[in-house]
Parts: C-alpha cells; structure tokens; sequence
C-alpha cells in the first residue's frame, strides 16, 4: 500500500492529520483520544511494520 493510499484510508476512518513542522513531510494523527505519527512520502511504498504501528497506535 502506498502512503497517499493509507492517509486516504486514514481519513475515511475519521482521523484528522495535522501537519508536525513546517517544511516537514510528517503528520501527527488524531483519532478520538489516540495520536500517532504518519510519515507521508507520497506515491512510495508503505512498510508493513509502520502501517502496523500507526494502526495499532490509533485502535482499528
């Protein structure tokens, strides 16, 4: 799955992305009371482990 593919799907499932820095291509992403860190790089390939994470960090 590719980053952009993932930050959609992220969306959908209601978190809100809020940029981490200015000039960075990091966002820190909200669901209810949870929070994790979403590197985005566009159209490259997502590791397994770090869509893992993000999930497990927000509890879907």
């Amino acid at each position: 799955m590719k980053y952009s593919e993932f930050r959609r799907w992220l969306l959908e499932q209601g978190a809100i992305l809020q940029k981490h820095r200015r000039g960075s291509s990091h966002f820190k992403v909200y669901l209810d009371d949870r929070q994790s860190f979403f590197p985005d790089h566009g159209a490259k390939e997502m590791p397994e482990g770090t869509r893992k994470k993000i999930i497990k960090d927000l509890g879907l």
